[in-house]
């Protein structure tokens, strides 16, 4: 009897055994962060009804998400001034972020060592459409 339960144990381990395996993953093995071709020091320049500005900005990481940057001095706006962005693949988006007065608010994209921006300040009273570019 006691050779019995020891045979049904044995076979009801091994079918669990056998139906249990890991579920295929179709997903690609991440090998870098989207984020890490945006770290670095920019030289950029910026044009709008404003004017023309020319700027240095660093972008780093951010410590709050994965896909997070945080873009200082970014048009101009001064060293410290951080203006927050996330990426995805080749492409940023500005979220939302308040420096003083004035709201920022837009897009960019990453060719080659170029980053491409279209952004908006909203100070409240007027929304300036400017375009960047800016190169490591």
């Amino acid at each position: 009897m006691k050779n019995n339960k020891s045979n049904y144990l044995f076979a009801f381990l091994i079918c669990i055994l056998c139906f249990t395996s890991c579920e295929k993953n179709d997903e690609p093995i991440a090998t870098g962060s989207d984020r890490e071709k945006f770290l670095g020091t920019w030289a950029g320049n910026s044009n709008g009804p404003g004017g023309f500005r020319v700027f240095n900005m660093t972008i780093t990481a951010s410590n709050s998400a994965p896909d997070q940057i945080l873009l200082s001095n970014f048009d101009g706006v001064g060293v410290g001034n951080i203006i927050y962005a996330t990426v995805s693949g080749n492409s940023l988006s500005l979220i939302t972020t308040l420096v003083g007065q004035d709201r920022y608010d837009g897009t960019g994209t990453l060719n080659n060592s170029t980053l491409s921006f279209s952004f908006t300040i909203d100070d409240g009273q007027t929304i300036e459409s400017r375009t960047a570019t800016a190169t490591k």
